[in-house]
C-alpha cells in the first residue's frame, strides 16, 4: 500500500510456493510448458527471469548441462540446442544465485520441452481419424474428431468437413440434435494443425456399420473414415465367475465325498449290484478270527460278539457268508487244513480284537499266523480289523496287525450289544459293509442247509 496526502494505491501480489517432488529438482506443478517441432537448432528462455547477469546453470531431468560440448549453448537466460532429436525431450531447469539482505538464496525455473516431428509433405495430411473402426456401446455419447496438418501457412480450415456414405452430414438422421457438427478451427498456429468435431449425444442402432469421412477439399481430395460398431462382448467375468464357482463346487463335492463316502458307495452297490463276486471262485464272504485261549475258548464279550451278533447282522440282514472256525469247519477234519481251506475260499479276512488285558495273545495263535500269510503274501486277502473295545495300547500286538492299523485302521464297536445297534443302517454296520464286497441280496441258508453241503 502507498499513500500520500491525496492518493492511496494498494496492490495486490500473489504468492505461491511449491515444494520440491521427491527426488527431483522441479514441481510438477509449476512447469511452464514449451512445444516446438524437431529442427536444427531451436532456442528458449529461462521463464520469467528478468535480471539476465546472473549467472544461471542449466539442468535436464535434474541432470547438470555439459556446458563445454557443441551440444548447447547458453548466454544470459537463453538456451540454445543444436542438433534436435526426439530424445532432447524433457524437464530443462534453469539455476541462479541471489542475494539479499546479506544472505543467499537459489531461484530455479523448470521448463516442460515437448518436440513433435515435422511434416514433410506439403499437401494435408490427415492425423484422425486412420480408417478405422471404432468399438462404442449403444446410448453413449461420442465426439469424433478430424485432426489435418498442413504445412501451408495459410491453410484454409474451411475447407475440412465431415461426410456419411458420400453424403453430407447435414443430411443424417438426427442432424442437429443428437448429431452435431462443430466449426473448424486451428488447434496450433505453430504446427498448422485444424480439427472438426463431430458429436453425438448419444449412439443409436443407426449409427453402426456406416462410415463417417473426414474429407479434405482441395486438389488432392483427401479423407479418412471411421466405422462404428457394437462391442464385442466381453466373457472375461462371466468365464471367472464360472471357473470359481467350478472349483468351489467341486471342492465342496470332495469334501462332501469324504464325509459321506461310505453311504455313497453302499448307496450305489443297492441301485447297481455287481455280480463279480459271483465269478471270483470264492465261497465265504468273510473269514472271522478272533483270538482264543490255549484251550481254543473266547471271552464271553467276544463270543457274543462272533458267534451272535456278526451272523445275525452280515448273514441274517445282509446276506453275507461268513466262515467261523467252531462253527462251520467240519468235524475231524484237520485243522490246519481247514483253517488254509476257509481262507483260500473266503474274499474277506475279518480279525475281531478285544482289550490287552484279556489275556489272549494273537502271536501264539497258528491259525493267526496262518491268515496273515495267506491275506498278506499269498492270496492279497483285504483284511479287516474290528475292536469290540477301545485297544489303547498296540504295542503287545503282532507286527502284522501294527501294520494293517496303520495302513487301514479299524472299525470300533461303541457300548453294549443292543438290539437298536443291530441295524445295518447303523454307523459300525455301514463302516463294516463299505469294506466288505458288495452285497448279492440272496437269502442265507440256515445250518442245517450248511452242514448238509459240508457232509
Amino acid at each position: 500500500m502507498a499513500k500520500n496526502s491525496s492518493n492511496c494505491i494498494q496492490i495486490l501480489v500473489k504468492l505461491e510456493v511449491f515444494k520440491h517432488d521427491d527426488g527431483l529438482c522441479y514441481s510438477s506443478s509449476s512447469l511452464y510448458s514449451f512445444r516446438d517441432v524437431i529442427r536444427p537448432t531451436i532456442s528458449f528462455s529461462c521463464p520469467p527471469f528478468d535480471d539476465k547477469s546472473r549467472d544461471i546453470k542449466w539442468f535436464k531431468d535434474c541432470t547438470p548441462l555439459d556446458s563445454k560440448s557443441n551440444k548447447y549453448f547458453s548466454v544470459e537466460n537463453v538456451l540454445s540446442i543444436n542438433n534436435v532429436t526426439q530424445q532432447d525431450e524433457g524437464k530443462y531447469t534453469c539455476e541462479a544465485s541471489f542475494h539479499y539482505n546479506g544472505a543467499s538464496y537459489t531461484i530455479s525455473r523448470t521448463l516442460n520441452l515437448v518436440l513433435r516431428a515435422p511434416v514433410i509433405t506439403s499437401s494435408p495430411a490427415i492425423i484422425r481419424p486412420t480408417n478405422n473402426i471404432l468399438p462404442v456401446d449403444l446410448g453413449s455419447p461420442l465426439s469424433l474428431v478430424c485432426e489435418v496438418q498442413s504445412k501451408k501457412k495459410f491453410f484454409d480450415v474451411e475447407i475440412i468437413y465431415w461426410t456419411f456414405d458420400n453424403q453430407s452430414i447435414e443430411m443424417y438422421d438426427g442432424f442437429d440434435e443428437r448429431v452435431i457438427t462443430g466449426a473448424p478451427y486451428k488447434k496450433s498456429p505453430v504446427e498448422e494443425l485444424s480439427v472438426v468435431e463431430l458429436n453425438f449425444t448419444e449412439v443409436k442402432e443407426i449409427d453402426y456399420n456406416r462410415k463417417f469421412f473426414c474429407k479434405v477439399d482441395n486438389e488432392a481430395n483427401i479423407k479418412a473414415f471411421v466405422m462404428l460398431k457394437q462391442p464385442d462382448p466381453n466373457f472375461q467375468g462371466f468365464l471367472i465367475a464360472f471357473f470359481v464357482s467350478l472349483v468351489c463346487i467341486v471342492i465342496i463335492l470332495l469334501i462332501l465325498f469324504k464325509m459321506f463316502k461310505v453311504d455313497i458307495v453302499l448307496f450305489c452297490r443297492s441301485i447297481c449290484p455287481s455280480k463279480a463276486s459271483l465269478k471270483d471262485g470264492k465261497f465265504y464272504d468273510a473269514y472271522i478270527m478272533y483270538p482264543k485261549d490255549t484251550k481254543g475258548t473266547s471271552s464271553s464279550t467276544m463270543g457274543v460278539f462272533v458267534l451272535k451278533v456278526l451272523p445275525e447282522v452280515l448273514e441274517r440282514q445282509c446276506s453275507y457268508r461268513l466262515f467261523i472256525f467252531g462253527r462251520d469247519d467240519i468235524p475231524g477234519q484237520a485243522t490246519v487244513d481247514a483253517i488254509d481251506e476257509a481262507i483260500t475260499k473266503s474274499r474277506r479276512l475279518i480279525i475281531v480284537l478285544g482289550n490287552n488285558s484279556s489275556g489272549y495273545r494273537l502271536e501264539n495263535n497258528f491259525e493267526q499266523q496262518i491268515a496273515m500269510y495267506d491275506a498278506l503274501i499269498r492270496h492279497k486277502t483285504k483284511v479287516i480289523l474290528v475292536e469290540i473295545e477301545k485297544i489303547s495300547d498296540y504295542s503287545n500286538m503282532p507286527e502284522s496287525i501294527k501294520y494293517i492299523k496303520q495302513k487301514q485302521g479299524v472299525v470300533r464297536w461303541k457300548g453294549e450289544f443292543t438290539e437298536a445297534k443291530l441295524s445295518p443302517k447303523t454307523k459300525f454296520w455301514k463302516n463294516i459293509r463299505y469294506r466288505m464286497p458288495p452285497e448279492q441280496h440272496q437269502l442265507s441258508k440256515d445250518s442245517n442247509d450248511r452242514m448238509s453241503e459240508k457232509l
